[in-house]
């Protein structure tokens, strides 16, 4: 068996359809049916049910999942630690981060990191942190900056970095920049811009909100368009105390009822972390404790 027919399985798991999943792999849509074949041959069992274009786990496929996923992330490990035997001179680091955390990260991280640990090549991801959990599961990631409070992530193993809290950000010139603090009642007549579906960000509000519900006008992943929002007076939004804190047109004001996050650099459960991966690490706690905020 070649481990990449295991690949392939894999990613036939993640789209539910061949064809989707040969152009993720790089390779034609032929061969990987073929690997699939091969697999189901070898081990006396069919590891989907086809429906046209979409095909679907069966029973033993899904055990089949499973020990597929442990054997790979032990494949994964063991290529971490065998580079770090040969000491490889130039090793990618592979980082997700979600949006609204990148554009404070990157300008702390990027070049200084790089330029102190010159053998180590962050290629950095934007991804939700629930949705870069997944990925850090399926060794997509090495890896990831993310937001959590109370949740657990089973399938993580994970350092805290900081504290933060979200409070809402308006145009410095809103009647609600006079404010010293805000209860949910006052902002349900106002327009909002929020980060999409998907995000820690976007269910922590949706769950304040819930018996209030507050009108969404935008869903969006980019700062820059927040920004462009909030600084022409279009919106109003709840995020992270810091990430206005040198805009002079854009003001926050605490919630009446707080919501704290914590930022977190996660890890796949269990997993071996490299020398790279602890150097930055390191790095990360390092400069957030010299600086106190993102």
């Amino acid at each position: 068996m070649n481990i990449n027919h295991l690949r392939y399985f894999l990613a036939v798991c993640e789209y539910g359809n061949i064809t989707k999943a040969a152009d993720k792999v790089h390779m034609s849509q032929p061969s990987v049916t073929a690997a699939i074949k091969y697999l189901e041959n070898k081990y006396g069992f069919r590891l989907f049910t086809r429906s046209h274009n979409h095909v679907v786990l069966t029973e033993e496929g899904k055990e089949f999942l499973n020990l597929t996923k442990h054997l790979i992330n032990e494949c994964d490990d063991f290529e971490s630690r065998a580079l770090e035997l040969g000491q490889q001179k130039d090793i990618i680091l592979k980082i997700g981060m979600p949006a609204v955390l990148g554009s404070f990260f990157y300008k702390k991280i990027i070049p200084d990191f790089e330029i102190k640990n010159p053998g180590i090549h962050l290629k950095i991801e934007e991804v939700p942190t629930i949705a870069g959990t997944k990925h850090l599961e399926d060794s997509r990631l090495d890896l990831l900056i993310g937001i959590t409070d109370k949740t657990t992530y089973a399938n993580c193993d994970s350092s805290l970095i900081f504290k933060t809290e979200l409070q809402l950000a308006v145009n410095s010139k809103s009647p609600l920049a006079n404010c010293k603090s805000v209860t949910e009642d006052m902002l349900t007549d106002y327009p909002f811009v929020i980060i999409s579906e998907g995000s820690y960000h976007y269910r922590i509000i949706m769950s304040r909100f819930e018996c209030k519900p507050i009108n969404i006008v935008l869903h969006s992943n980019q700062v820059s368009t927040i920004k462009y929002m909030l600084e022409n007076d279009y919106a109003i939004t709840i995020i992270y105390k810091e990430i206005f804190n040198d805009n002079p047109k854009i003001c926050t004001i605490p919630l009446e009822t707080p919501i704290t996050a914590n930022v977190n650099v996660f890890w796949r459960k269990g997993s071996y972390r490299t020398t790279a991966m602890k150097t930055f690490i390191s790095y990360l706690c390092h400069i957030m404790s010299d600086s106190k905020k993102i």
